[in-house]
């Protein structure tokens, strides 16, 4: 009883954490204070005074392929969308990740490591006139903190400039790099205005590693010159495909973005007979994308290319290109194209149910035996020997484009906000096609492994205050996909997707923040839903039912020792070899009581009680089965 007793007054008290409308609310300062200025509101939806800022980005850059190396510039002008005016800027490096001296949250060895980006005639000016706006720069590890000489006013815009170059790496390879044999995948690439918000103002958080995106929905206009023989893949729309493709390459491209048969749009025969570019010369591939959080390319001389697209919104029959590009010599990943397809098909149809935003998703095999990494329309992906894997790896990796490109969620503080989701979207889909792989019990054996333990981050510890990687991966990933699938359990299939839709309805294009969601789905529900987040989300609940007794009467006590709301499930055998299965969803526990009580029949005698099954966790799986002596 002393442990449940813990946990409930934690449910108790951090309960008025997420009823927004209660007088007294435990709230962080920063959330206190952005609900008093109405950029958010208490029932989930934005502010009426909510904003947010936004950039247009101009970039041209060459890939150096023989130096493994990117030279670049940009120009960036900058929307001040604040009420507030900005005394300085901050710049992200992301490159010097791999600059000798920065900490990191795990090992690179020394084969990558340089001196970070190398910039110059780096600037910020209102116009040419009036001159350089910077007085000074700090360089911190990952960033560059621009002090004005004067501010940036609320409406106002700027223009950010600069030259830069950044090695590609070889060996270490962390999210993106040079993978051998001409293949090439490039991300967190260029300087990078962090995102000013309504929460922290400017996000000056350092990319060691370990934390991924928050970015702004930004324009990008980008032209990358190659040498003879690359092809490029990216973000956004090839504006110049007629004249760099030749006109086979281009036939075949058309017929993939209308046909629901896959097609190869370029084969290894296709570069024998040199017909895939139309000059032998180098290129510059133009590029535009418009509201998205970031932009990635990929490039090969040695990819096939295949895709279909799909019907991704019934109503107004909009197609999405689906594809792969992978090497000749590809274990699972030969298969990529039709399983690009079946996951877009899936998002947009059956959960989250919601049409896929992009024109296009490409999933690009960089030939390691396994990972992958999200941007926004494209993936890089591994390419492990079990099929099974690699789809359920292909699968997660595209459902980012929910979370966090569409939703704009801050993956540095709060990465359940996305790597849950995606986590989670996975569970129905692998049931669906690679029911054998067991998509579920691997995740759950995962989170049991951890569950309760003092390794174990609450899910509103922020994320980059975590150092272990293990407990990194349980509290972004395992956990909350979890969470999810109870509270669907809890919900059930058709109240959980309506209130996900609102949720996404109300968020997409903007930066929810955890509270934005525990009180959307209180509010489409019209239930007080603190029961279950508070439990799953703010404390150290974890997974431990257990029976505590069964009475003469066949009355079975089910006791929530951990404090986790999950399902019961009982089976009742009994002296006539007849069993009986009760099973109660997750909701059973949203009285906050700690036990509840199963009736059996009274005329037949119980032999044997057993509680829960491999898909619950549970972590002390010894109070879970009784059997009752016969006298």
């Amino acid at each position: 009883m002393r442990k449940i007793a813990v946990c409930v007054v934690f449910v108790l008290f951090v309960h008025q954490a997420s009823n927004l409308r209660a007088q007294s609310n435990p709230l962080p300062a920063e959330v206190k204070k952005a609900f008093r200025k109405g950029s958010r509101s208490t029932d989930g939806k934005p502010g009426p005074m909510y904003w947010q800022n936004r950039a247009k980005y101009r970039i041209e850059a060459k890939l150096l392929s023989a130096e493994s190396a990117l030279r670049g510039s940009e120009s960036v002008v900058y929307f001040n969308n604040s009420p507030d005016t900005l005394r300085q800027m901050v710049i992200r490096i992301y490159a010097d990740l791999y600059k000798e001296g920065t900490a990191r949250n795990w090992p690179l060895g020394t084969a990558d490591l340089s001196d970070g980006m190398q910039y110059e005639n780096l600037k910020v000016f209102r116009s040419l006139e009036e001159g350089d706006l910077i007085a000074r720069m700090d360089r911190t590890p990952t960033n560059l903190i621009l002090h004005l000489k004067t501010g940036i006013f609320p409406g106002d815009s700027v223009v950010f400039e600069a030259d830069w170059r950044l090695n590609i790496p070889k060996k270490k390879w962390v999210r993106m790099g040079n993978y051998g044999a001409d293949k090439f995948f490039v991300s967190y690439w260029y300087p990078q205005i962090a995102v000013y918000d309504d929460i922290d103002g400017w996000d000056k958080m350092e990319y060691f590693g370990m934390v991924e995106f928050y970015n702004d929905f930004n324009d990008f206009d980008v032209k990358i010159t190659a040498p003879p023989g690359f092809v490029l893949w990216a973000t956004g729309k090839l504006e110049n495909e007629n004249s760099l493709f030749s006109n086979h390459v281009m036939k075949q491209l058309e017929l993939a973005r209308k046909s629901d048969e896959l097609v190869k749009i370029i084969t290894a025969d296709d570069r024998k007979k040199r017909r895939v570019l139309k000059s032998k010369k180098e290129n510059t591939w133009h590029f535009t994308a418009r509201g998205v959080t970031d932009f990635s390319f990929a490039a090969s001389t040695q990819a096939n290319w295949e895709g279909s697209s799909v019907v991704v919104d019934k109503s107004t029959g909009r197609r999405v290109l689906a594809g792969a590009v992978y090497p000749d010599k590809s274990r699972a990943f030969v298969h990529a194209a039709e399983w690009s397809r079946k996951s877009v098909a899936y998002l947009s149809d059956e959960l989250p149910g919601y049409p896929f935003p992009y024109a296009h998703m490409t999933s690009f095999n960089n030939g390691r035996r396994g990972g992958g990494m999200e941007t926004p329309m494209m993936a890089n992906d591994g390419d492990p020997e079990n099929e099974a894997n690699a789809y359920a790896t292909l699968f997660h990796e595209i459902s980012h484009t929910y979370f966090p490109f569409f939703m704009g969620t801050n993956e540095r503080k709060y990465a359940w906000m996305d790597e849950g989701w995606a986590a989670f979207f996975p569970i129905g889909f692998m049931e669906k096609y690679y029911p054998g792989y067991y998509y579920l019990n691997r995740i759950k054996n995962r989170f049991e492994g951890l569950s309760g333990t003092e390794k174990e981050a609450t899910l509103m510890t922020l994320s980059y205050q975590i150092g272990d990687y293990n407990s990194y991966r349980i509290h972004a990933y395992n956990r909350p996909a979890m969470a999810y699938y109870y509270l669907q359990d809890a919900l059930g299939d058709s109240l959980f997707k309506l209130s996900l839709h609102a949720y996404i309805d109300r968020w997409h294009g903007r930066h929810p923040i955890p509270y934005d969601f525990f009180n959307t789905f209180s509010d489409v529900t019209g239930q007080d839903l603190g029961w279950f987040f508070n439990p799953w989300f703010f404390n150290r609940c974890y997974a431990d039912l257990g029976i505590r007794k069964v009475t003469l009467d066949n009355q079975v006590v089910v006791e929530n020792y951990g404090g986790l709301p999950l399902p019961v499930k009982l089976v009742a055998e009994f002296t006539d070899g007849s069993t009986v299965e009760v099973v109660k969803n997750t909701a059973v526990w949203r009285t906050n009581n700690p036990a509840i009580v199963v009736q059996f029949t009274k005329d037949k005698q119980l032999k044997k009680v057993i509680l829960g099954d491999e898909s619950i966790p549970d972590t002390s799986p010894g109070n879970n089965v009784v059997e009752i002596e016969i006298e």
